[in-house]
């Protein structure tokens, strides 16, 4: 159960094909790839400016992957029909054929959900087809996830004959921005943009609620949603907790943590985060190693995701 409540991000779904790309590095990178998007797909009308880099994208002098966050009405200004996917080349006898399939495999998805799902993978397996370096993987598409690779390219043009991840997060924009923030952290620090937001996810749920990307903050007792904005996030949060975060520390994992450490919730809070990050390609932020360390068989921390270079290596019960 807790492993379908983590967020999607801060893993490479393309192994060793790719590597981090310098801070400078990723404007023309993005330029060369919406260039070879539009060449593929011209009847979708791409405009670069609707994708929005978010998370920790260009806040350090090296990036993991370039997140890009879209809102599903700039992919289907007109919804999703058998008549919008086909200008993202997807016929629509093949739509309503694979949606049937999703359909009878879906338990709590949205017909909006599956549609989406839908296009996103069919887009995924034409850019597969037809395009000459973008690379898709249709297998791990979810309804508001898609997930690619391309070349990285410097600032002369220079094709670098290495990889960078390029995902697309779909769905209510503003909602996505909030979902994936990142403060700027130091270069030296182990800390990333999805550490805060796993830490939220984790005081959500020690509270009963669940944090989704696509539909807000629900209520795990009536499955009703109870907050569609990141004000309405914050304002929850804060009742909860008794606490007062203001939105920018509550976009910071260092502030997020020290307003609950003396709270008599944290102990929960941190064993589910703990929890959630081991079953994340990401290090344990170095505040809570030690936590983790005292905790590892109690939680059944495993360790299995850690980068090669974490200080928690040495603990590992199994390997990835």
């Amino acid at each position: 159960m807790l492993v379908r409540e983590v967020i999607l991000e801060g893993g490479n779904v393309f192994g060793g094909n790719t590597d981090r790309i310098n801070r400078e590095n990723i404007q023309p990178t993005l330029e060369r790839y919406f260039a070879e998007l539009k060449q593929v797909f011209p009847r979708a009308n791409i405009n670069p400016s609707d994708f929005h880099p978010t998370g920790s994208v260009g806040k350090r002098s090296t990036s993991g992957d370039i997140d890009l966050a879209i809102d599903a009405t700039k992919l289907f200004p007109r919804g999703i029909s058998t008549q919008t996917v086909q200008q993202w080349n997807i016929k629509p006898e093949e739509f309503v054929q694979r949606f049937d399939q999703f359909k009878k495999r879906a338990r709590t998805s949205s017909d909006e959900q599956v549609a989406m799902k839908t296009a996103l993978v069919l887009i995924s397996e034409y850019v597969n087809e037809h395009a000459p370096t973008i690379h898709m993987d249709p297998k791990k598409v979810t309804p508001g996830n898609a997930f690619g690779m391309f070349p990285q390219f410097d600032e002369e043009g220079n094709n670098l004959n290495i990889g960078i991840q390029i995902d697309w997060m779909v769905g209510h924009l503003p909602w996505l921005e909030f979902s994936y923030s990142s403060s700027e952290y130091d270069e030296n620090s182990n800390i990333k943009g999805l550490h805060r937001t796993q830490l939220m996810l984790a005081m959500f749920q020690a509270k009963n609620f669940s944090f989704n990307h696509k539909v807000g903050v629900k209520d795990k007792a009536t499955k009703e949603v109870v907050a569609r904005t990141p004000e309405e996030a914050l304002n929850l949060l804060n009742e909860l907790f008794g606490i007062s975060l203001s939105r920018a520390e509550l976009d910071n994992y260092f502030t997020l943590h020290d307003s609950i450490l003396n709270h008599p919730d944290y102990d929960s809070v941190i064993q589910i985060y703990l929890k959630i990050l081991d079953k994340t390609r990401v290090d344990i932020p170095d505040d809570l190693q030690k936590y983790w360390i005292r905790n590892q068989k109690a939680l059944g921390l495993s360790g299995k995701f850690l980068p090669n270079n974490s200080n928690l290596t040495k603990y590992q019960t199994e390997t990835a």
